[in-house]
């Protein structure tokens, strides 16, 4: 299948000086996540209109089934995708298994609100039938985007579980602080390694500068920011401290191993 619209980056800042570099999902990615996503809405409502046939059988009432499939029918379809998006970081099932992600303009998490307004404003976006609003309002804006991520302020970009150091660090890497003045260099130590050498040792490479460099950053991230930084390696967290990760999340586990770092 053809992509209309071919994946793109997009590079947005964080107040604190920290650049993002997204890949912004093309329309035959986003348009395969979404077909997958309506086979398990298309079950769900299956379901509820078996519920509706019960339930008019026994009360003998067609208002019944008529209550039934309307109020049914509204929370399945917006509950799936608005409940999805808000408590999964902005992933539905569709997404999840084609890797895509609905964040905020500036690279942010997905919020509450804004998970509402672009489920909802999918109604328009879905005129007259097949998206086919959301589809002109895509192409014509050029930044793939459809009514609802307009609306919300929000925009579909492909999920990496790495992010690439030079996100943390600036494009170069932070050097140490020298020693103080007249300091004596540290002697060599040939002493067994710690426990805490041990772990940051079996680490990836690529896992360990990235908890260098976020070590060193920590004291000028806001917490929001770091818990989307630890999201984006939260595979390899998972297996570097399952203990830490599975106890206490993504962004303790990189803490813990941040922790370590600058023993």
């Amino acid at each position: 299948m053809q992509e209309p619209l071919p994946d793109t980056d997009l590079v947005v800042a964080t107040p604190e000086r920290v650049s993002f570099d997204y890949q912004v999902a093309g329309l035959g990615t986003r348009g395969i996540a979404q077909l997958l996503d309506l086979l398990i809405v298309g079950g769900a409502l299956l379901a509820v209109l078996i519920v509706a046939i019960s339930l008019q059988a026994v009360s003998g009432s067609e208002a019944v089934f008529s209550l039934v499939m309307i109020f049914g029918a509204f929370i399945v379809i917006f509950g799936y995708f608005w409940v999805s998006e808000a408590f999964w970081s902005g992933q539905t099932i569709g997404k999840k298994v084609f890797r895509l992600r609905a964040v905020g303009d500036r690279g942010e998490p997905l919020t509450f609100a804004q998970a509402g307004i672009r489920n909802v404003v999918r109604i328009i976006d879905f005129l007259p039938y097949g998206y086919g609003v959301g589809l002109v309002v895509l192409f014509a804006n050029g930044k793939g985007k459809r009514l609802g991520d307009l609306a919300a302020g929000t925009i579909v970009v492909k999920d990496s579980e790495r992010v690439a150091l030079w996100q943390l660090a600036g494009g170069r890497s932070i050097p140490a602080p020298p020693p103080p003045p007249g300091a004596a260099p540290a002697p060599a130590s040939y002493a067994p390694a710690t426990a805490a050498e041990f772990t940051l040792r079996r680490l990836d490479p690529d896992l360990r500068r990235f908890v260098s460099l976020y070590a060193r950053r920590r004291p000028e991230l806001s917490l929001e920011l770091r818990a989307q930084l630890a999201s984006t390696v939260q595979s390899s967290l998972r297996r570097a401290v399952p203990e830490v990760f599975a106890s206490h999340g993504p962004l303790a586990a990189l803490d813990h191993l941040a922790d370590l770092e600058r023993q």
